[in-house]
């Protein structure tokens, strides 16, 4: 079983393929909103869109709410690997909660309880965070730390942001007892302990220096930091510049310093693109922060010199590039197409037949690199674009539901009456012994859900938004003016 550390920070790709192709720098340009992202906005759904969506989200639900330790009901970091969980998952998990309540598969009752038992087994214990910041990976059945042979013990920026967001929403949701255990998770983190990189960047995290499961030995803050201005280093950012404790936010010119690198693909529009460029990095902040109700920001309010970008239009953008890239390589990988599309880190089949993990690299880029990891598609990457592109996303979920193999077998959905859980992490139609990786992560789903939700009802941007912490957040930066 290969786990990749870094799974959360797509920077970290250990595959590199430099293919010469017209990826242009745009530099300096303002990124604002257009006609067709308005347009995809407004985009009605059909009841046939809403079956649709409604199956594909039953199911992420159900792997969220059944695949979990006892008696702290935390989600499993993926189906072929229970022994931890991701603190980043859990987030997801949280925020799943009221989508399953609103839509009628739980009672709030039954989510309440399971919201309200997942935060006081985190926020109970003092062997799980580090100056407030929560580990990466914890034990799914106490939330404490892991003790068996595997990941490395790491207090992670980006997981505890994907956390205390998932916090925050169920924190608008139920109120009261969960909202008090949320509030605390958010006060505790010491944001600005973390703030110690060049121009004042945010830290990925701390480890103990022995390696070890002692958060009590000396340790030291990784040398690397969230600099680029893309999905992570924005939902990091903005929930520590939103900090309700003096001492432990960072300033809102950190968010505004974060780098803005602007590269196009041929003729297409120009956006700023993070490091890798696998899908992920262009919607994970958008399942919680709304920032489709806000236009361009202004970085020189806050004496900055970068370009104004509409964050909403910028992942428009990136997906449309992306998409088109997918398509481009179709004739030299079968999985991918105009229907086929969507590359993120996810699961995939080894050579030997075991199950790893992959982390695509897409250009255009920062790392200048591509690698489409032998063309394995990633659903839930096309399926989270369609908070930015509906109709595009909603072609490419029907293409994946419904695609079949010679013997008429489905190769990617997995029906819940059956023991599955809709659509599986991914698959490549290049293989012959084996299409679908049988698989489900909880990163993987978790955002689908929240990206289906939101554009089906706005849900998740709404209880998150609401949030205090999201409201500081959003004045302090000067958002949405």
């Amino acid at each position: 079983m290969q786990i990749n550390l870094f799974r959360c920070c797509a920077r970290f790709s250990f595959f590199t393929l430099g293919i010469l192709i017209n990826l242009s720098p745009a530099s300096g340009q303002d990124v604002l909103r257009s006609a067709e992202t308005t347009e995809a906005i407004e985009y009605a759904l059909s009841s046939e869109d809403e079956a649709l969506l409604d199956e594909i989200q039953r199911g992420c639900f159900e792997f969220l709410w059944k695949e979990v330790g006892n008696p702290v009901p935390l989600i499993v970091d993926r189906l072929t690997d229970k022994r931890v969980s991701s603190l980043a998952g859990v987030g997801f998990q949280l925020s799943a909660i009221p989508i399953g309540i609103e839509r009628g598969w739980i009672t709030r009752e039954e989510g309440l309880e399971r919201a309200r038992a997942i935060l006081q087994g985190l926020v109970t214990r003092d062997d799980n965070k580090k100056y407030g910041i929560y580990l990466h990976y914890v034990d799914p059945n106490n939330g404490g730390m892991h003790y068996e042979k595997g990941p490395q013990v790491q207090a992670s920026t980006v997981d505890h942001a994907l956390l205390q967001a998932g916090a925050m929403t169920v924190a608008s949701y139920f109120g009261g007892e969960v909202a008090d255990l949320a509030d605390k998770m958010v006060a505790d983190a010491n944001w600005k302990i973390y703030q110690t990189q060049p121009e004042g960047f945010v830290s990925f995290g701390w480890r103990p220096d022995d390696e070890g499961h002692d958060l009590e030995k000396p340790g030291d803050f990784r040398p690397w930091n969230w600099h680029d201005a893309s999905a992570e280093e924005h939902l990091v950012t903005f929930l520590a510049v939103g900090s309700p404790v003096a001492q432990h936010s960072v300033p809102p010119e950190v968010y505004y310093k974060l780098h803005r690198v602007m590269k196009r693909h041929e003729e297409m529009p120009p956006y700023a693109v993070s490091w890798g460029g696998p899908a992920f990095t262009y919607f994970f902040d958008h399942c919680w922060i709304d920032y489709r109700s806000m236009g361009a920001d202004n970085p020189a309010e806050f004496g900055v010199d970068q370009p104004r970008i509409d964050w909403f239009e910028n992942s428009y953008r990136a997906m449309l590039t992306h998409r088109q890239r997918c398509i481009e390589k179709s004739d030299e990988f079968k999985t991918l197409g105009p229907n086929s599309w969507g590359l993120s880190p996810a699961a995939d089949v080894n050579e030997d037949g075991t199950i790893g993990y992959i982390v695509q690299s897409v250009r255009p880029n920062i790392e200048e690199k591509d690698n489409f990891c032998g063309g394995t598609v990633t659903p839930y990457a096309a399926g989270s674009a369609i908070m930015f592109m509906p109709e595009l996303s909603l072609q490419a979920l029907r293409h994946f539901r419904n695609l079949k193999d010679k013997e008429g077998n489905y190769v990617v959905w997995r029906d819940l009456d059956e023991g599955g859980y809709g659509l599986l992490d991914s698959f490549n139609l290049d293989r012959t012994e084996m299409q679908g990786t049988p698989d489900y992560i909880s990163i993987d789903d978790g955002p689908m859900i929240l990206a289906i939700e939101n554009v089906r009802t706005g849900l998740i941007w709404k209880l998150f938004m609401q949030h205090p912490s999201s409201k500081l957040a959003v004045e302090r930066l000067k958002l949405g003016e």
